[in-house]
């Protein structure tokens, strides 16, 4: 009896040791941004030198480390689910479940190559993950400005023949590889054709030609109007068209938290549903289109929602997440490193729900990289404002430059707008095409160039400094940054106001603000409208109060007349690609510390732009480089400001020096030509309707100097009024007020109190009116 209890004791200690005995793995169910993995893991309570891990029932066979029972299996998981199992002498582990997020496909890189006239298609493999057989097809794009031929088109080499006279433009060239198990990708790429040259794109510093033109509006979709959808964005398309911008930019349309402007993204895939359906955005990036419009999106790279999946797991389970340390954990000495904030875990820059993401982490250059690649290839976007990019080159540098050519390769007409210093080289090193127009200062990591001092609750700019003689060293500051100049392949996105950045009226008024509006569209770069300033709202847009009415048009609420303004503005630099070019150089004015001006030029354009930034108004000298023109010295030409009409003649000599009185905060924008520009914001100030029963004639003599004859007649008695504006549709005299027999009438003008410009004068008649220019020169 005593040998059978000692037998069932020694069977019940074997028993729990054996119960005890178990294998724990080192990680919890994800989905993973690479297929290389490894799986750590430890025994407990038992030894064994070598297990076996399963991954999806596949056998590998591991050795195990005596010192501490721990083991580090390096896998490769395959597409979509993969279920992992580690057996060590018949203990078994928990399964442990690994989602490989990405389809995996090769990466191609497509590039030409020219001489003279012959152009060389390559496809060059960058990843062939299956090492499979692919098979290639080129493609001429069919909106091409005239077709060309591809021959031996389905090789990785490839040629392009271009026919004699073909007209000049971008071209571009699609090639679509298939692998033997029917994975396919695409790659991009052009060559433009101007002045009988052919140019290859160049993926590490080029960009396409619209960039140079873009005119870009940004959208705050959830105050765009009143609880804001992606479908009010789309009805509005028109008043967009009709203002004259091409191109629109959208603040984040991905799924977040909290809402708002959308920067706290909980999901790159998807869209935010507060805003609408997929179909609704796509619904309305076709209607842009359809419309010329450019579409960009707001990509937000930098951090996502404290919210988000990955970071709540990793908050839950610690180290054992998978996605520990996809998220920043410890300072270091990177730029901006000062404004780290250490919260839940987390380091951040000034949200505390604003996680930074570790792009030290291959994975996460992955999964950011396959979320920017994501809705260029599924809804064929034009490119990305890129939030917050300056921490992200600054804690990985290369991060950036491999999420170009990652994009490019797919879509090299994309614009890439980086939120980071165009007053910095680097941002323009094979990374970026456009920066934001902020100062190189690193303590003030948005300081915008044109202001003064942080203050986040009024906006002191240089156009509002307190000591108006230090307005003009200050601009010029700006514009040549500090005068260190720009990188040469520097692209400055201008603005007056951003998401971030009060409505520019608020702290400058309607006088300032028509000013500055036409500074920012006289400069090289690419300026930008955010929605409401074409209307002259004033306040803040962290305010959630809507900014457009739904069924009204957006210049529904305008009394300072600010539509017509921005939309002449942006016609001028459609009309002048002098405005869309590079050079800009200052020019000499007087008096200098509050009036500023600037030459803008290509090819035979000379535009010269001044600037009264004074409180008063007051007589200005202006000095051209008439020495740089190369223009006839022996003929007349002609001053005329495209804003407000104002015409000065003269021969070379006599217009090097000239003197003109300019309104306190007001802009001028000369055209230097030999014909007279005739100018306006549009070609009627107002044409209710033309009715049969009266008629205005053209003045004559016209031009006129200062006298000219004005006829007009109507069909029956009534009250007749007779208005001369000036270019700014100011009402300056009323010739005629009162009632009429019918018949034929003529007036006399007189002009010479006037100066030499572009005029209208408006016949008003039984409720209709008739509008005519005429052309003052003295």
């Amino acid at each position: 009896m005593i040998l059978y209890f000692r037998i069932f004791f020694l069977f019940i200690l074997f028993a729990a040791n054996l119960f005890a005995q178990s294998i724990t793995i080192n990680k919890k169910d994800a989905e993973v941004w690479s297929t290389s993995q490894v799986i750590k893991g430890r025994l407990k309570d038992f030894y064994s030198a070598t297990g076996t891990l399963y991954r999806n029932n596949t056998p590998i066979d591991f050795n195990i480390s005596s010192q501490d029972n721990s083991f580090a299996v390096p896998i490769i998981v395959d597409e979509g689910a993969n279920s992992i199992l580690v057996e060590v002498e018949s203990v078994l582990s928990d399964t442990l479940h690994l989602h490989l997020a990405y389809d995996i496909h090769p990466e191609i890189y497509a590039f030409a190559e020219v001489s003279s006239f012959i152009i060389t298609l390559k496809a060059q493999t960058i990843e062939n993950p299956k090492s499979e057989k692919l098979n290639y097809s080129w493609i001429a794009d069919e909106n091409n400005p005239a077709v060309v031929s591809i021959v031996n088109g389905s090789d990785s080499i490839a040629s392009a023949l271009f026919s004699v006279g073909i007209p000049e433009g971008e071209y571009y060239f699609d090639v679509l590889v298939t692998t033997s198990s029917n994975d396919t990708t695409k790659a991009r790429t052009f060559v433009t054709l101007k002045n009988d040259v052919i140019t290859p794109f160049k993926i590490t510093t080029d960009y396409a030609t619209w960039i140079d033109s873009a005119i870009i509006y940004e959208i705050t979709p959830y105050i765009f109007v009143n609880n804001g959808k992606f479908n009010n964005i789309t009805t509005k398309i028109p008043d967009l068209v009709r203002l004259g911008v091409n191109s629109i930019w959208i603040q984040p349309i991905y799924s977040t938290y909290y809402g708002g402007q959308g920067y706290d993204i909980v999901d790159y895939f998807n869209v935010r549903s507060d805003l609408g359906t997929e179909q609704d955005l796509r619904n309305l990036i076709q209607t842009a289109k359809a419309n010329g419009l450019k579409v960009l999106f707001n990509f937000v790279p930098n951090h996502s929602s404290i919210q988000h999946p990955y970071a709540k797991n990793s908050t839950l389970y610690g180290t054992n997440s998978h996605y520990w340390d996809f998220y920043q954990r410890e300072t270091d000495s990177a730029p901006y490193s000062q404004h780290y904030h250490f919260y839940q875990g987390f380091i951040n820059y000034f949200w505390n729900d604003l996680p930074n993401l570790n792009f030290n982490n291959p994975e996460v250059h992955k999964w950011i990289t396959e979320a920017a690649k994501y809705w260029i290839e599924k809804f064929d976007i034009d490119g990305y404002r890129f939030d917050a990019v300056w921490g992200v080159t600054a804690r990985n540098s290369q991060f950036t430059k491999d999420l170009r050519l990652a994009l490019k390769r797919i879509k090299p007409e994309i614009l890439m707008l980086a939120e980071d210093k165009a007053s910095q080289e680097q941002v323009f090193d094979e990374r970026f095409d456009v920066a934001f127009d902020w100062a190189p200062n690193e303590v003030w990591v948005s300081q915008w160039m044109w202001q003064t001092i942080y203050n986040p609750s009024t906006n002191p700019t240089i156009f509002n400094f307190s000591n108006q003689n230090q307005r003009s060293s200050r601009l010029r500051n700006a514009l040549t940054n500090y005068g260190n100049g720009f990188a040469e392949n520097s692209k400055i996105l201008h603005f007056m106001t951003n998401n971030d950045v009060f409505y520019f009226v608020t702290h400058h008024g309607v006088e300032r603000t028509k000013m500055v509006s036409a500074l920012m569209f006289a400069l090289n770069g690419i300026p930008l409208i955010y929605n409401g300033l074409e209307i002259g709202k004033s306040g803040h847009p962290y305010s959630t109060e809507f900014i457009f009415f739904p069924g009204l048009p957006i210049d529904y609420d305008d009394p300072d007349k600010f539509f017509p303004y921005f939309q002449y503005l942006i016609n001028l630099r459609k009309s002048y690609p002098a405005l869309r070019s590079d050079n800009f150089a200052e020019i000499t004015v007087s008096p200098s510390s509050y009036v500023f001006g600037f030459r803008r030029w290509l090819g035979e354009q000379n535009l010269f732009t001044v600037l009264n930034m004074g409180a008063s108004a007051t007589n200005v000298t202006i000095n051209l480089p008439i020495k740089d023109l190369n223009f006839d010295t022996t003929i007349t030409y002609y001053l005329t400001d495209l804003i407000s009409g104002e015409v000065i003649p003269g021969t070379l000599s006599e217009l090097e020096q000239f003197s003109t009185v300019m309104n306190q905060h007001s802009a001028k924008i000369y055209s230097l030509a030999d014909t007279i520009v005739v100018v306006g914001f549009q070609d009627e100030i107002a044409q209710d309707f033309l009715p049969d029963e009266f008629e205005l004639e053209q003045n004559f003599p016209n031009p006129f100097n200062p006298i000219t004859n004005i006829s007009y007649s109507i069909s029956s008695q009534g009250k007749v009024d007779l208005i001369v504006y000036d270019i700014l549709g100011r009402g300056i005299q009323s010739i005629v007020s009162e009632v009429q027999a019918p018949g034929k009438h003529r007036v006399t003008f007189d002009g010479s109190k006037l100066s030499s410009g572009i005029y209208f004068y408006r016949l008003i008649f039984n409720g209709g009116s008739i509008i005519k220019k005429m052309t003052l020169i003295k």
